[in-house]
């Protein structure tokens, strides 16, 4: 059978379509790139560039893949007296938290440093090494019936990175929405002196005095290996969204925080307007299905990501004041229904009933075959782009 060659339009439309598809579905890159093997690096972050426009430089990178070799990493920087920075698989931080600051420091990633270590269902513990994602900690938990809390919305961080950071939910219940709060025990690498070979492990239980320090520690008391949470059980939580003016809003942050366990609120002053977040804990029985999709954490094409960045610069060189202000206004991405949010595979709107009301309930947790105005939303593993 004779066989007819494609035309150059089609041939091309093809493989834009095929780069297209890759540039759409690659994850960010690592942070950490090297001229020569794993010497001479510069040091970014996920967003491509730190505040200051700066690049960042080090004359070397580790990887550890065990708490052994993160230790003989931390002793060999020790005895050459090289100052040390750790960096995560992508490093979401925007200050230079990674930068060691010239090019005489040192990086230790923790990208291997990504295994679960044990979980006790009885007991409510999980501990897992510091470089595990969120999301790969919530389903291991999960899976077991449990759940954490309270975590920030960005599922794709690391264990380690998110409590160096202090990173956490919204609540102003109980011990707060912060992720460290549920932390009991670190297992954590520190420089020591030549007597003891450079580098220790220091173990630090609930209750140890040095325990609170190094859960938010920013990197500078040593470099985690490995991190134990108290988890909770199961549960889901119901959302409903409400907007209203903003003539108010001093008043109702405290106490809108104090009627809603996971409560939150977005401030639209540029509308006048508050979107309220009524969000609570529910039994884990409760149907629905609810996803957090919401756009801002979703992946999103490298090239688009490169010529905005690009534009960004030209700006910043020729442009005018108002003209800087102009554009940045106009790259706001203003919330608006549905938040982000899926309800039984359905987009959900913010809104229920024949003459929807500016609220609306949605439902995360198990598959439901019916949609109710009032369901539930599961404390389980959100989506997210690739991280």
């Amino acid at each position: 059978m004779a066989m007819e060659l494609e035309s150059p339009a089609t041939t091309l439309l093809v493989v834009v379509g095929l780069l297209i598809h890759l540039a759409g579905s690659s994850p960010p890159p690592t942070p950490v790139v090297c001229a020569r093997g794993t010497s001479d690096c510069t040091v970014t972050n996920a967003y491509g560039s730190f505040p200051d426009r700066a690049t960042c430089r080090a004359a070397s990178v580790t990887y550890p893949s065990t708490e052994e070799e993160l230790v003989a990493a931390v002793a060999a920087a020790a005895a050459a007296g090289r100052k040390v920075k750790v960096a995560t698989r992508y490093s979401h931080s925007l200050p230079k938290l990674a930068c060691p600051g010239g090019r005489d420091g040192t990086i230790i990633s923790t990208l291997r440093l990504n295994s679960m270590v044990r979980l006790d269902a009885a007991a409510r513990l999980i501990t897992m090494e510091s470089g595990v994602l969120l999301r790969d900690m919530l389903r291991a938990a999960a899976s077991a019936g449990l759940a954490l809390p309270h975590s920030p919305y960005w599922s794709g961080v690391t264990i380690g990175g998110l409590l160096a950071t202090g990173a956490h939910g919204s609540s102003l219940w109980g011990k707060g929405g912060a992720v460290h709060e549920y932390v009991v025990g670190l297992r954590i690498v520190t420089p020591a002196p030549a007597s003891r070979g450079f580098a220790v492990v220091r173990e630090l239980g609930d209750g140890h005095q040095d325990l609170a320090a190094a859960k938010v520690s920013l990197g500078v008391l040593g470099v985690v290996s490995q991190v134990t949470l108290a988890l909770q059980p199961l549960f889901k939580r119901s959302l409903t969204f409400l907007e209203r003016d903003d003539s108010d809003l001093e008043d109702q942050v405290a106490a809108w925080g104090g009627l809603h366990e996971f409560g939150d609120l977005a401030w639209q002053p540029g509308r006048g307007k508050v979107v309220y977040r009524q969000d609570d804990r529910v039994d884990v029985s409760s149907l629905g299905d609810g996803l957090n999709d919401h756009p801002t954490l979703r992946s999103r094409a490298a090239f688009g990501r490169v010529d905005a960045r690009r534009a960004e610069e030209l700006l910043e060189e020729n442009g005018t004041d108002i003209a800087r202000c102009e554009a940045a206004a106009a790259g706001q991405l203003q919330p608006q229904p549905p938040h982000g949010f899926t309800n039984d595979g359905e987009v959900f709107t913010g809104k229920t009933g024949s003459s929807p009301p500016a609220s609306g309930t949605l439902a995360w947790g198990p598959p439901s075959s019916t949609t109710r105005p009032s369901a539930s939303l599961s404390a389980t593993p959100r989506r997210s782009s690739p991280t």
